[in-house]
This record gives structure tokens, C-alpha cells and sequence, in this order.
């Protein structure tokens, strides 16, 4: 044993120091992108990473074919919310070829970040596009820092190598394309692997590490089949395209004025479909026709309903019993029937559908989960190889992996334990004193390790804790990052990049282990709806209130739908009403709400007002009351006022050093103790702290009805038209999974989204009454309010010292007698 593990050791120095050829190992350090709206993804089996065998192409590589598209001007940074396509990407889009098969996965999966990432994607081949072939294109654009001379990305297709080609277009799309034979491919999905390694320009810094990022167009890039579609078999519909706004569309064609009965029916398809194509960037429309573009027309029902419009008569007339698939007269789009004489025949139809020819999709897809997530469970154990991590020395100067870790709906994030990462790897000899490794959750960083020996140094599962507080219910982001400055990078010479050592190598069988949880039920948790789609998952019915049969508000609700169902990785009981909600014991509710809430909040427990029935969803009427003259003025905008207090403020302050020093010392000290709780929670203080939003295009809540019988989750917007939009907005890749919190809002004039924190949640479940999780959640309450337990602490100290003092005296022995 102890030669072996000296042979082990021997490896790994050598690897560090360059004796031993990076070549050697396969993959790379980092394969999740860092993207900066991370995706919901479940999980997937580690995938085996080709490694091209030089980082230009040769002789022995397919050699790709490039083409030079012209793009909008370079994307500016955005805090969160991508911003809406501008026209000439909507040009570059719909001049996507009809035989292009785009990838699964969304924009947010579709960028490589840094100076070594990977990224894994899939497409779909029938069998008919297995036998003829084709190729893989590929549309990119990367940062203008990028250096051009060593800047490659390195393509591989069901874990055989696949090409590579050169990084080289700042200024516009370009598109390579790499020839796939029949036998590089098979029936189904496939998966693609893409290798970025980049280098900056003039910086070699590690803050310039940030700078460096190529982008795939996700309407351009993907597989281009050399037979197209035929739409005859529901499996082909993973092959779909995305329309001119680069999302997946599913339009529902109904009459309008169609009864809540229809739309729950259509609601029911809507998702068995989401959950078939598996896309995060689906979003669901209604009209009386059909759309334009790549995309699928959905008919339900059977020709004689009302509710049913020409189009729709004549399709469902023709169509077979059950759920079938036809090409519609709009290239590229698809159109589904599913047809049945009465409500519960088309609903054996879907069933039938879903355990036949559906079922392969299912599983290939949402059952057995997305690359790069693991699943969080109480007492569960799991290695990097696991969450998609697969071992290779790293070279540069920020070695970074991410992956997914989704924690259950129930659990209760707070100071009673720790998640414990376990690193197995290795440091090379040359690093500076500021070499350090990090672990950031969910963009905080939470934990530090510093690489203090510059003689190189082992980690044999070496423990580093991460606090449970940083964790939420749901899907949680965890970026490990090793910070390695060494001694050359202060001359940063291009020619320098080729000649590198390795600096650093983490293993695969580095571990992470998620101790006993505390399990509690609470509202609201926005992190909990988004991750598993709590309170809705259990398999309960619902209710789904919308306050007007606009289309635009219809397929809002649709779109919501769509996106708790693949949170949920399950269809859900949602059963659609029109007008406002109405209380059912045991039932909870997603209501829609289509106009302006007042700004003042409701108590949770207290009854709605009349006039509004949306009153009770936490906002109360203004007060009726007004004098002659406030009525008589014009009405001044909520920003106007707010901006005129503000000033008024101002201009009133008194300077901080006119006031007495009681009064400056109760203001330091109230900002300590805030700046403190903000730190402890993870909380972002602009973020918990900010004003009432104003001039919202969207805003997302939680909380109990009126009675406390129920819970209700609502989506508010001043019209139909703001809430669709507000929805799509919400359904871009990786926009999703960042719901968090109590309240989230999407801004009405930059689009961004922003999450504020909780102020008071209340207890909905109750799953586990073992003493353990009583004991659990004790110590989680202590501490969310620690400043009960000091005074507990004191409390019985203070006890302990008085009876000491009373039980002494009268009960030892004198000896001064």
C-alpha cells in the first residue's frame, strides 16, 4: 500500500512539473460553461471528453470549412437578463437552413468561458438522417481579447474526436463546419463535446481570465442533417428548429373564448411535450392560427367542438385517434393533433402516447437528466467524475468547474451543519503566496483554501467545509476555482502560452457529502418553485386562476406551466379557472393576474378588499379617501414622487457632524448590525434593502390565501400583454433558476431581474418528526436568531451563578472557625 501510493505521488509530480505529457489525460479542468445565467440541468453520466492530439488542426483532423456571417455589434454585459434579440440577430436567425438540427440545450449552455472550458450538448438523428450523414455547424463569436495564434476549440461526437478549428472571429458570427459520417452517428440523441482553450491577448492577470469567452449561436449552430425532416414519428420532434426569436415555440390554436375546461386539457399536452423536447427556452402561445417559423401548431380535441377553428376542424377530421405528428405548410414547423371523441378518450390517447412512442424521448431526456446536476439528498455521497468533472492538469492562471447540485424542496438551509468537499489533488512547485482555492455557491464565495507551500503540494481528501447557509432549496450553482499567479505571468509574453506547465490538477475522485438534512415546508421560497417546483410538485391537483380570457394572459399561464412541469421533471394537476381565486382546502393555486396591484402590502392574514379580487395576493387597496384638492390635482407618477422625496431628503439632511455623537453612534451601530445580518444570510444588501419597485413588468410572489387554507404562488402584470411578456422574458435559458427569495420582479425598462429576500416565511410541511430533525431544526432556528440563543446562553449562566451562590454557603463546611 505504501508503494503504491509513492508510486501515485511520483505521478502526480512529475504530471505537475512537465515530465509527463498533458496529452495523457483526457477532458478538461472546467466542463461546465460559466455562463452567467446557469442553467437548470438534472443530472447525466460523466461523459468521456475526446482530446484532439495537437490545439491546431492536422493532418490526421478533419479539416473545417468557414464562413463568414455577419453579426450584430458585440453584446455588452448584462447583470442577469439577456437582453431581447435585436434585428440583425433576428436576420442572422431566420436564415437558418431548413435541415438544421439545433442543439437541446439553451443559449446559457452555449458559451465557453475562461482559458480552458468544456461544454457537452446533444441534437437529434432519426434513422432516415443517420444513413445520409451530414455535418456539424457551428456558429460563433468570441471576445476580441481572445489571442488568435492559440485560441482553439476542439469538437468531439459520441466520445470520438470530431475536428477542431481556431478561434478567430471578434467581430462578427462565423461558422465552421465539421463533416460527420453515418457510423460517427446513432439514432437518437447525440452528444457533442466542445473544448475552448484560450489565452488573453496582452493580460495575464487573473482578473483577465473574465475577459475571455466564445459564444454559439444557438439558432445557427447544431446538426446539418442530409435528409430533412419529415415530421411522420412524434420522435422527430426533438429535431425542431427555433423561430426567428431563437426560442422553442409551441403555439396552441384555439378559438378564442374557449372554457377553462379546454385550455386544462390543452394544458395537459403542453407539458407532456415540454417534458418530451426537454428545452429550457420553450416558450407557448395562443391564436386562432397557426405561427410562422420553426415551431409546433397544437390542435386538441375532436372537430365538432365549439371551441375549435376551421384549421382545426379540418385537421382533427382527418386525423387519427390518439396523439399524431404532420408536417405543417410552414417549413420547419410541425403541426400536433391530438384527437378523441371525449375528454377522458383523449386523455387514455396522452397516456398511451406517453408510455409508446414517447417514452424513449422521456428517457434519453428528462428521466435520466442533463449533464453536469447531481441530486443533494440527505446522506448522500458523490464525486466529481459524478457531476461530469473529468481529471486533466491545467496549465493556466484561474482554473474554474461547475456543476449543479439541487437540494430538496423541504430543506431548511441554516448554521447547524456543514456540506463537506473532500480535495484530492495537486499543486505544482513556482506558485506565488496569493495562490488560493476557492468555492463559490450560487456567485457567493463561501469558503477559502490558501496554497501556501510554493514547493508543490498534495491534497489527499483534504476537508474544506461549506456553510449549509449558503445553500437554497432547489438548484444551486458551485463553481471551484484555484487562483495560480506564478512568477512569469509579469512578462505575459504570447509566445509563452505554448510553452506552459501545468500548475495544477484536481481529481476526479475528489468527494462532496451532504450530511443529515433539517426538512421543513416554507412559503415563500422562490428557489423551492424554480428548482422542483414546490408547492406544486407533490401530485396534488392545483388551480390556475387567470383573471382574463386574453390570449396573451392564456399563454403566460401555459408558458409557466411548461416550465414547472420540467422543474417538477413530471406533468402536474393543474386544473385552469377563469376570474378570481377562490379558496379550497388542501388545494393550492397559480394565479395570474393581469392588472396593476396597489402598492400598499396585505397581511397575509388578513381579508381581501372589495373591488379587487386580487387584493388578497399581498397588496391592499389605496385608501378611498381624498380631499378637494389632492383630487383635484393631476395624478403624479409613482417615480415622480419617490424621486421628489428623495430629493426633499436631501436637500433637508442634517450634516452628519451637526448631530450628537448619541445619534451617530445608535447610526453606526444599527449599520453594523444590518451590514452583518446581510453577510450571515448571503444576502445582497442593495438587493434586501431596496425601495418598493416601480414601474414592474412582471413580479413574482408567494403567499398564504386569506383563510391560511392554501398556498398561492402569483404572477402580476399591469396587462395580458406585459405578463407574456414578462413570462418569455422569465423562460430565456438560465433566467429560470435564478428565482430566489421571497419576491422577484422583472424591471419594465432595463429587463433584469431581481430577487429580494424573505422577510417572514411560514411553515407549510412538516415531512419528518423524528427526533433527529427536531433536533436539526432547533439548532437552525438558534441559529437564523442568534440573538436568542446569547441571551438563553447568558440567561442560564446568570442562573447557574445565582444558585451557586445561594447552594454553597448553606452547604459546605466553614474552615475559618
Amino acid at each position: 500500500m505504501v508503494e503504491t501510493m509513492s508510486i501515485r505521488r511520483l505521478g502526480l509530480t512529475l504530471l505537475l512539473t512537465g515530465a509527463l505529457s498533458p496529452a495523457a489525460f483526457a477532458g478538461s479542468f472546467r466542463l461546465l460553461p460559466e455562463a452567467e445565467t446557469p442553467p437548470v440541468a438534472p443530472a447525466a453520466p460523466a461523459l468521456a471528453i475526446p482530446t484532439a492530439a495537437a490545439s491546431t488542426p492536422s493532418a490526421s483532423t478533419p479539416s473545417a470549412s468557414t464562413l463568414v456571417v455577419p453579426a450584430a455589434p458585440e453584446k455588452p454585459a448584462v447583470s442577469l437578463l439577456p437582453a431581447m434579440p435585436q434585428a440583425p440577430a433576428k436576420a442572422a436567425v431566420s436564415a437558418a437552413p431548413s435541415n438544421l438540427v439545433p442543439f437541446e440545450q439553451g443559449a446559457n449552455r452555449l458559451e465557453l468561458t475562461g482559458e480552458d472550458d468544456t461544454t457537452i450538448l446533444s441534437f437529434y438523428a432519426s434513422a432516415e438522417q443517420v444513413a445520409a450523414g451530414g455535418s456539424l455547424q457551428i456558429a460563433y463569436r468570441n471576445a476580441v481579447s481572445v489571442l488568435p495564434d492559440t485560441g482553439t476549440v476542439e469538437v468531439g461526437v459520441n466520445g470520438r474526436p470530431a475536428g477542431s478549428f481556431a478561434i478567430r472571429s471578434p467581430n462578427g458570427l462565423k461558422l465552421e463546419t465539421l463533416p460527420l459520417s453515418a457510423g460517427s452517428l446513432r439514432i437518437g440523441r447525440n452528444e457533442v463535446s466542445l473544448r475552448a482553450r484560450q489565452r488573453h491577448r496582452v493580460d495575464c492577470s487573473i482578473d483577465a481570465t473574465y475577459e475571455l469567452w466564445t459564444r454559439l449561436d444557438p439558432a445557427l449552430s447544431g446538426f446539418l442533417a442530409g435528409a430533412p425532416a419529415r415530421f411522420s414519428a412524434l420522435d422527430e420532434l426533438m429535431g425542431l428548429g427555433r423561430n426567428a426569436a431563437g426560442v422553442t415555440d409551441i403555439r396552441l390554436v384555439v378559438a378564442r373564448g374557449a372554457s377553462a375546461a379546454a385550455l386544462s386539457e390543452s394544458a395537459r399536452v403542453v407539458q407532456a411535450l415540454a417534458l418530451f423536447l426537454n428545452r429550457d427556452d420553450l416558450v407557448v402561445s395562443t391564436g386562432e392560427t397557426g405561427g410562422q417559423g420553426s415551431g409546433i401548431d397544437l390542435y386538441v380535441g375532436a372537430a365538432i367542438d365549439h371551441f375549435q377553428t376551421e384549421e382545426g376542424r379540418r385537421l382533427l377530421s382527418a386525423a387519427p385517434a390518439g396523439l399524431s405528428l404532420r408536417a405543417g405548410s410552414v417549413p420547419g414547423r410541425a403541426i400536433v393533433l391530438l384527437q378523441g371523441a371525449t375528454g377522458a378518450e383523449r386523455t387514455a390517447n396522452l397516456l398511451s402516447a406517453l408510455r409508446g412512442p414517447m417514452r424513449a424521448g422521456l428517457e434519453s431526456g428528462v428521466i435520466s437528466g442533463r449533464w453536469g446536476e447531481v441530486a443533494g439528498e440527505a446522506g448522500s455521497r458523490f464525486t466529481l467524475k459524478e457531476a461530469g468533472y473529468v481529471t486533466a492538469p491545467f496549465a493556466g492562471r484561474l482554473a474554474r468547474t461547475d456543476f449543479d447540485l439541487r437540494m430538496p424542496a423541504d430543506f431548511y438551509p441554516a448554521d447547524y451543519d456543514t456540506i463537506d468537499f473532500y480535495l484530492h489533488g495537486a499543486t505544482a512547485p513556482g506558485l506565488l503566496p496569493g495562490a488560493k482555492l476557492l468555492v463559490r455557491v450560487n456567485e457567493r464565495v463561501v469558503t477559502s483554501l490558501p496554497l501556501r507551500d510554493s514547493n508543490g503540494e498534495q491534497f489527499d481528501r483534504k476537508r474544506v467545509k461549506l456553510p449549509m447557509r449558503a445553500f437554497r432549496p432547489g438548484v444551486n450553482r458551485i463553481d471551484i476555482m484555484a487562483e495560480l499567479p506564478v512568477a512569469a505571468d509579469g512578462v505575459c509574453a504570447p509566445q509563452m502560452a505554448a510553452q506552459e506547465k501545468p500548475r495544477f490538477i484536481l481529481l476526479d475522485d475528489s468527494t462532496i457529502e451532504i450530511p443529515a438534512l433539517a426538512r421543513l415546508g416554507r412559503l415563500p421560497d422562490l428557489g423551492a418553485l424554480s428548482g422542483s417546483a414546490y408547492p406544486f410538485g407533490d401530485g396534488k391537483p392545483f388551480d390556475v386562476f387567470i383573471d382574463s380570457q386574453e390570449p396573451a394572459a392564456i399563454a403566460g399561464a401555459l408558458t409557466t406551466l411548461a416550465h414547472l412541469s420540467l422543474a417538477a421533471r413530471k406533468p402536474l394537476g393543474a386544473d385552469i379557472r377563469f376570474g378570481a381565486p377562490a379558496e379550497e382546502e388542501g388545494r393550492n393555486a397559480l394565479v395570474i393576474a393581469t392588472r396593476a396591484a396597489p402598492a400598499t402590502p396585505l397581511p397575509s392574514d388578513g381579508p381581501a378588499k372589495d373591488g379587487d379580487p386580487f387584493a388578497s395576493l399581498g397588496a391592499a387597496a389605496p385608501d378611498a379617501m381624498t380631499t378637494a384638492t389632492v383630487s383635484a390635482a393631476p395624478a403624479t407618477p409613482v417615480a415622480d414622487t419617490q424621486e421628489l422625496l428623495q430629493a426633499f431628503q436631501e436637500s433637508t439632511a442634517v450634516d452628519q457632524s451637526q448631530t450628537g455623537w448619541t445619534t451617530q453612534a445608535q447610526t453606526q451601530v444599527v449599520s453594523l448590525l444590518s451590514r452583518f445580518r446581510h453577510w450571515l444570510n448571503y444576502e445582497d444588501a442593495s438587493a434586501a434593502d431596496a425601495s418598493a419597485e416601480t414601474g414592474a413588468l412582471l413580479t413574482v410572489s408567494q403567499s398564504l390565501s386569506p383563510s391560511g387554507l392554501s398556498n398561492w404562488t402569483t404572477l402580476r402584470a399591469a396587462s395580458a400583454g406585459e405578463l407574456e411578456k414578462g413570462v418569455a422574458l422569465l423562460s430565456k435559458p438560465g433566467v429560470w433558476p435564478r428565482l430566489e427569495g421571497g419576491r422577484a420582479v422583472i424591471q419594465s425598462g432595463d429587463g433584469v431581474l431581481v430577487s429580494r429576500a424573505a422577510v417572514d416565511r411560514v411553515i407549510t410541511a412538516f415531512p419528518d418528526s423524528s427526533f433527529g430533525n427536531l433536533r436539526r431544526l432547533a439548532a437552525a432556528w438558534f441559529s437564523d436568531n442568534f440573538q436568542i440563543y446569547v441571551v438563553l446562553v447568558l440567561v442560564l449562566m446568570g442562573g447557574f451563578g445565582a444558585w451557586l451562590g445561594l447552594a454553597v454557603p448553606k452547604k459546605g463546611v466553614r474552615t475559618d472557625q
